[in-house]
């Protein structure tokens, strides 16, 4: 892939049109001698460029773009394997682009540039058109922080997995090593499940004992499922149940009656027994009584008075005789209702001992679903530990496997290995002759996601334009793997800022050496003074053949129409909010 052209749909619009090989996009100062006039490198459409290149190639919607320059329409022209193609997209309409006369969602671009670019057709979660494509153009301030800072946010994983396909690395180890990260995680998440829970708690920690407690269920929930298996419901055992409890009550109120009659009875019998002849010498004394109580029985003579008591006696008995028949048949009366009421209520009991409430039968189900929920947590707890433990020896034993897969793949592919640490060691001593550098790839045995450890160092990074240096030497190092079909990478002119003059002055050379040998494209936007820093290291023709002739666009910001899109904007072109699964 080669870009050919960045064109819009308005006449201020300044179209860049790629060379074959180097492209330079030169900020430029109209009064650089004067220092209070304003006039800056900054705002002139540099950055843009490269921006407007992703926009075209499916990057996320920039809101600022709809807002600041509505009805605008950007085309990306390029080809790929000597055929061309086109890509538009209108600010107003960001979610389709136009691809060779064919409308196409983002991811439905992606999809298609994936196939065109790369050999690979599946690509893992992480490695997407954008983050591959990135890897190309620099486009963020955050994207020059460092020799792998391609897309904010983006995690190490991605950084390795997506650098190393570039670089022509095995991935699949380090999707493997991912992955058993991954379960180690959730392995790591299954445990700490495991504590928080109050049933679990108990047994993972040792306070009881699963083995004993699922002994003791089982037991109890046999004998319980004995009683419900004999259990018979009774619908009306509440109404039987107060009957039961009425013909009780009624039975001891019958027993009350019969102790009474049963009373009353012996009372008549004992008064029966009362049959003896008054005495005479009582008689006497009740007559003499009787004469001063009463004169008119003085008349009355013993005789008398003794048969006057007999036939009271005779009246008496044959009053208590009819009471005691009376009591007696009221006795059997009472004696057969008991009867009655005894059979009834041995009837009652036993239907309510052999039979059951519904509740009653509902509570006993109850309960035993509550133990055998309890056995199932039991069983649900030893095989969450099984499979916990097995799964932690399973990933303990699949991490040492893929530790010596990938210590084995190293020595197997050390020749290549050692190409990229020579290439990439080649042109940082083109930079710094005297500096250490190196292009470190090893094993990474430790406890994360990352494969390998992939370095690219320079002695004394830490200094200015140095980390610079290292990127470019890295993004170049990538080009030249031709992993892909991408022949050209594009830098902002961050990628200069720090450098020193005899670095930029380097820079350009590789870029020129490379760009003739491999037909490359190298675009990138700068500032004119950076240029002219090293204008007096090159000879008149050189720096003609390899800078001035091939600046393709000169942009100032002395006015508007000088600018890339030709109009005066601040348009924020900076995701911050972004991760790097955002611009997948």
């Amino acid at each position: 892939m080669k870009l050919i052209s960045l064109t819009a749909n308005k006449s201020t619009f300044h179209p860049i049109y790629f060379n074959d090989g180097i492209n330079i996009i030169v900020g430029k100062q109209v009064a650089p001698h004067n220092e209070n006039d304003g006039n800056t490198y900054n705002g002139v459409g540099k950055s843009l460029t490269l921006h407007l290149i992703h926009f075209c190639l499916g990057s996320n919607k920039i809101d600022s773009f709809t807002k600041k320059i509505p009805d605008w329409e950007f085309t990306l022209r390029f080809k790929i394997d000597e055929k061309e193609y086109f890509c538009k997209r209108s600010t107003n309409n960001q979610g389709v682009i136009e691809f060779n006369g064919v409308e196409l969602k983002p991811r439905a671009l992606h999809d298609k540039m994936i196939k065109l670019c790369f050999k690979t057709l599946d690509t893992p979660q992480n490695m997407t058109w954008t983050t591959l494509f990135s890897r190309f153009v620099r486009r963020y301030r955050a994207s020059y922080a460092s020799f792998d800072a391609f897309v904010p946010k983006e995690s190490d994983y991605s950084k390795i997995l997506n650098n190393c396909y570039l670089l022509g690395i095995d991935t699949e180890l380090i999707i493997k090593k991912k992955e058993l990260r991954d379960l180690q995680l959730a392995s790591a998440a299954t445990e700490k499940a495991i504590k928080k829970d109050p049933v679990f708690r108990q047994y993972y920690l040792g306070k009881n004992d699963a083995e004993l407690d699922e002994a003791d269920l089982e037991y109890r929930i046999a004998l319980l499922e004995k009683e419900i298996s004999e259990f018979k419901v009774s619908n009306n055992y509440h109404e039987l149940e107060v009957e039961a409890n009425e013909k009780s009550y009624q039975k001891k109120e019958l027993e009350n009656q019969r102790v009474l009659v049963n009373n009353y009875i012996k009372n008549i019998e004992d008064s029966e027994k009362e049959t003896e002849d008054v005495k005479e010498e009582k008689l006497l004394k009740v007559y003499e009584a009787a004469s001063v109580e009463i004169p008119e029985m003085i008349k009355r003579n013993l005789e008398e008075v003794s048969k006057f008591h007999q036939e009271l006696l005779v009246t008496r008995n044959i009053r208590l005789h009819k009471e005691l028949l009376k009591q007696k048949q009221r006795l059997e009366e009472i004696d057969n209702q008991i009867l009655q009421i005894g059979v009834r209520m041995d009837e009652l009991l036993d239907y309510l001992n052999s039979h059951g409430a519904l509740e009653e039968y509902v509570a006993l189900t109850k309960q035993l679903s509550a133990l055998k929920n309890d056995l199932n947590r039991i069983h649900e707890y030893q095989r969450i530990l099984k499979a916990y433990r097995d799964t932690k020896l399973d990933i303990k034993a699949h991490m040492i496997e893929q530790d010596k897969a990938t210590d084995l793949y190293l020595e197997d592919h050390s020749d290549y290995l050692d190409n990229l640490r020579t290439e990439f060691w080649r042109y940082a001593k083109r930079f710094y002759p005297k500096k250490k550098s190196g292009l470190v790839i090893k094993n990474n045995s430790g406890d994360n996601t990352l494969r390998y450890s992939l370095e690219a160092r320079i002695e004394d990074d830490s200094s200015d334009g140095v980390n610079e240096v290292r990127m470019f030497c890295f993004d170049w190092l990538l080009l030249n793997c031709q992993v892909s079909k991408i022949k050209f990478v594009a830098h902002d002119s961050r990628m200069f800022a720090n450098m020193d003059p005899r670095q930029r002055e380097t820079l350009f050379r590789i870029v020129e050496e490379g760009c003739s040998s491999a037909d490359f494209q190298y675009i990138c936007s700068i500032n004119e003074d950076a240029l002219l820093s090293f204008k007096s290291m090159m000879e008149e023709k050189e720096y003609y053949n390899i800078i001035q002739d091939n600046v393709v666009m000169e942009l100032n910001d002395d006015d508007p129409s000088s600018k890339l899109l030709g109009i005066q904007i601040d348009i924020d072109l900076e995701d911050k909010g972004k991760s790097s699964e955002d611009m997948a």
